[in-house]
């Protein structure tokens, strides 16, 4: 076969393969990805609901448990959720997971998720997404550091007392603490009974603590902001009204005589 008809059979092949491709995109794939998205879109309602709800996401553990899938400590709610849908624990669990936090953070709130995630281009694209959308990405040692930066700077601790003797500080650690197990009691009271000074420990609720401050003050900015703008708006329609009332009305008309506006 001379190389002009290997081309023109390769041409037609190749061709014929991206018919089918097209075909395939347009019918099979498509119909897929909606009924992907759709059981999605119900795992992310779920996610919404225990977001913000530590009773239910107990609830959620314990049906883990029961069917003996018990989630780690570190198992985050996303990954919890898909992995009782979808039975398993892979590489495309953790995506579906992923997708549920970034959308959770990112996707504005009268925007479906599967509106959502065909506006990025698809479930990789949104795993693809960094949830810090400007700056630098935030590191471990970043929460740390701010934690002990805000904590420090806290007026009025939550409680004060005596510590114990088996209860100390690390003296090899950079910081005085120490991360204590507190029992919770019905009647809203707690009883501390142990503590923990392993350096990884503390390391891992500074974090944590890290973490929640900084969500909370981006929360609290965003308030502000928002109340800054509404006011300095009002001002302007303030300032800007008389402007444009004096400007269309050179001309006022009383019993149908003209007389210039003051």
């Amino acid at each position: 076969m001379s190389t002009n008809d290997y081309r023109k059979t390769l041409e037609t092949t190749l061709d014929q393969i991206a018919h089918a491709r097209a075909v395939w995109e347009e019918g099979s794939l498509k119909a897929a990805n909606e009924e992907l998205y759709a059981i999605l879109e119900r795992c992310f309602a779920v996610f919404v609901e225990m977001k913000e709800d530590t009773a239910k996401r107990r609830t959620l553990n314990a049906l883990l448990t029961d069917r003996a899938m018990k989630p780690r400590s570190n198992t985050s709610l996303g990954l919890k959720v898909i992995r009782y849908v979808f039975g398993k624990e892979g590489n495309r669990e953790q995506a579906y997971a992923r997708v549920l936090g970034i959308s959770y953070d990112l996707k504005p709130a009268d925007q479906s998720l599967t509106s959502y995630i065909e506006q990025c281009g698809g479930v990789e694209e949104v795993r693809r997404t960094s949830k810090i959308k400007d700056g630098k990405t935030m590191t471990a040692e970043d929460y740390k550091q701010m934690a002990v930066m805000g904590l420090n700077m806290a007026r009025i601790p939550v409680a004060t007392f005596d510590l114990p003797e088996f209860i100390q500080p690390n003296s090899e650690y950079d910081e005085d603490y120490v991360v204590g197990l507190i029992r919770c009691n019905p009647d809203g009271t707690g009883d501390l009974l142990f503590g923990n000074n392993d350096a990884k420990v503390i390391d891992t609720v500074l974090i944590a603590s890290g973490k929640y401050l900084d969500q909370k003050a981006q929360d609290d900015q965003k308030g502000l902001e928002a109340a800054d703008v509404a006011k300095r708006r009002t001002e302007d329609v303030k300032t800007f009204a008389p402007k444009l009332f004096a400007s269309m009305s050179h001309k006022v008309r009383i019993n149908g005589e003209a007389i210039p506006a003051e």
